[in-house]
């Protein structure tokens, strides 16, 4: 019995050390943009979006990781996600689209970010029009992966 509850405790404390772990990330809606622009974060880790009063968050479809939820928020409210999969996100603030309102989460080491980075290019490329905007924010990240490397 004695080394069941040994096995659980240790169990428990690993699990609670992985979710005590997790990070909170604030980021903050300034006039037309986001402060900061671009996020490093682990999987599992929080990212809240403060000062919101006439600004939303919304995931790009195209620009997301495969299967991920789509993300929506109220304009005017004050938000906080946690990012459990993988990958580079691209997110907009949808009333301020047009003056280039955005940001990119990059979720986890990306072994392959350059190239992921690179396909969404692609994508606002051949789609363009209600993703051009996206075009100047991804070399901007590019800008800043590379400065990381």
């Amino acid at each position: 019995m004695k080394k069941i509850s040994g096995l659980f405790l240790i169990a428990f404390l690993s699990l609670f050390s992985l979710v005590a772990s997790a990070e909170d990330t604030t980021v903050k809606a300034v006039g037309v943009q986001f402060e900061a622009a671009f996020i490093f974060i682990e999987a599992g880790d929080k990212v809240s979006w403060e000062n919101m009063n006439s600004h939303n968050v919304e995931s790009i479809d195209e620009l997301v990781p495969e299967g991920t939820e789509k993300i929506m928020t109220t304009v005017g409210d004050d938000v906080t996600l946690t990012f459990d999969k993988p990958g580079i996100y691209v997110y907009k603030c949808t009333p301020h689209w047009g003056a280039r309102m955005g940001g990119v989460i990059m979720v986890g080491q990306q072994d392959n970010a350059m190239e992921t980075v690179n396909a969404y290019l692609e994508t606002v490329g051949a789609q363009k029009g209600n993703l051009l905007p996206a075009k100047g924010l991804l070399k901007k990240f590019i800008k800043e992966l590379e400065s990381r490397s």
